[in-house]
């Protein structure tokens, strides 16, 4: 079957004419194809990241208040025409076509076609300009209440480019060459989160690929090669009403864009008391270390470099997540009221990520991607009695087809190989599961 697939897809991207383009969102208000600002959609190009860091406004212009808007009143701008409402809805799901049996949670299936519907979602998303320099940005995943961003932005302090402020619901690792939540394939970044299967192999601490909610400087002084940017956040991925502790999470990023070359590197500092801790006691039971925010006992520093090759016919991505994070001893009571003491080593974990995107025609791509995470050797001090806690190795090599029938819509065809280690694969209780090769289809719509 996937040979069939397979077959198909190629013979079509070789031989089929070009297909018709729709447009959805900015690319009604300004009548300019999506390839305008992206690359690959959702990845940007250059363009693309001059035009969001402008307050979705063209490189270079202040039209917030003037291109697709009637002001009926001084210092009031309304959208009206192609730009009204400025209102896009992203579809998005998978489908699993073959996996590996024995899977997580004792999945006992066998290797099958079609097991498993890989996740299906729709988001909101409303933005553009409010004004001259006044932008804004909220995106609401259906049917949850806790919205995905939610800010505003002000830009072009002190001249083109120079400072920008964004304030509310933000995606923190926005601005960095390879951003969070612009993946091309099917899984999010292993060099970011680690394993999306094997759920004692992920990201450690609180990292700062998430959104969050704080106050962001930035810029790029007149729309040159250099950007910077300073930014405070709660530290809790707080991105509704919720409870916060007294301290913040602090990060710093500088970014270099040198034609068709591009890298970024940024420092993320956070104290928290959020992360829960479980231990296994010599009863058999599980007891959990509660993370408090009332008791702050945790930091985690973080060191991001991306960098990015971009060519008309194909781009490069490097990722590379280096993550520090200890937290101080705990206590915590058991079912009979007995009291236990956890110590641990401080964690460290190095991710990386590689990917090539060749852009085979307008509507045609095909691209591989490798991703590790390793999580070094550490001990646990229960009750006085020390264990070594092995190496977690995760890795994954995705292969990916794409097909766009239109500007705004994305079907792929993606092979997932699991190269997880051993112990990345074993749960705490002792059980373990095989590797989780996956056999995917995947789209996405734009409307």
């Amino acid at each position: 079957m996937i040979r069939i697939v397979f077959s198909l897809i190629v013979t079509v991207a070789i031989f089929a004419p070009e297909l018709a383009l729709a447009i959805p969102a900015f690319a009604k208000k300004y009548e300019a194809p999506c390839t305008l600002c992206h690359s690959s959609w959702p990845r940007l190009n250059d363009f693309g990241m001059k035009f969001k860091m402008n307050g979705y406004q063209p490189p270079g212009q202040e039209d917030g208040g003037e291109t697709g808007k009637l002001s009926p009143v001084k210092n009031l701008f309304m959208d009206i025409g192609l730009a009204n409402p400025p209102i896009s809805i992203m579809l998005e799901g998978g489908l699993t076509a073959m996996q590996s049996g024995n899977g997580p949670e004792k999945d006992e299936r066998t290797d099958k076609y079609f097991c498993c519907v890989n996740g299906n979602s729709a988001t909101l998303d409303v933005g553009g300009s409010a004004g001259p320099n006044i932008a804004y940005w909220i995106s609401l995943a259906w049917g949850q209440e806790e919205v995905e961003q939610a800010n505003l932005r002000f830009v072009n302090f002190f001249g083109p480019g120079t400072m920008n402020v964004d304030v509310g619901v933000l995606k923190v690792v926005d601005y960095d060459v390879v951003g969070a939540g612009r993946e091309w394939f099917a899984s999010p970044l292993v060099a970011f989160y680690g394993s999306p299967y094997n759920l004692n192999a992920q990201e450690i601490g609180m990292n700062s690929p998430h959104n969050d909610t704080g106050v962001r400087f930035y810029g790029r002084p007149g729309y040159e090669k250099l950007t910077y940017e300073l930014a405070v956040y709660t530290g809790n991925r707080i991105t509704n009403e919720g409870e916060d502790d007294n301290k913040f999470a602090y990060t710093m990023m500088g970014r270099l864009d040198l034609g068709k070359f591009a890298i970024s590197a940024r420092y993320w500092s956070n104290e928290t008391g959020a992360v829960n801790h479980t231990a296994r006691l010599s009863s058999g039971e599980t007891l959990v270390f509660p993370g408090d925010i009332r008791n702050v006992d945790e930091q985690t520093d973080e060191f991001l470099i991306s960098a990015r090759y971009s060519h008309p016919r194909f781009e490069v991505d490097l990722t590379l997540d280096n993550t520090k994070y200890k937290v101080n001893d705990r206590t915590a009571l058991d079912s009979a009221g007995v009291s236990h003491t956890l110590a641990q080593e401080d964690l460290q974990r190095l991710g990386i990520s590689a990917s090539v995107i060749w852009f085979i025609n307008s509507w045609f791509e095909t691209g591989i991607s490798y991703g590790s995470s390793s999580t070094d050797p550490y001990s646990r001090t229960l009750d006085g009695v020390t264990t070594k806690v092995d190496s977690m190795d995760v890795g994954m090599i995705q292969w990916r087809l794409g097909i766009q029938p239109t500007m705004n819509m994305k079907l792929g065809l993606e092979i997932q190989y699991d190269m997880s280690g051993s112990a990345s694969r074993t749960q705490a209780d002792g059980d373990k599961f095989g590797e989780q090769h996956k056999v995917m289809f995947h789209w996405d719509l734009a409307i």
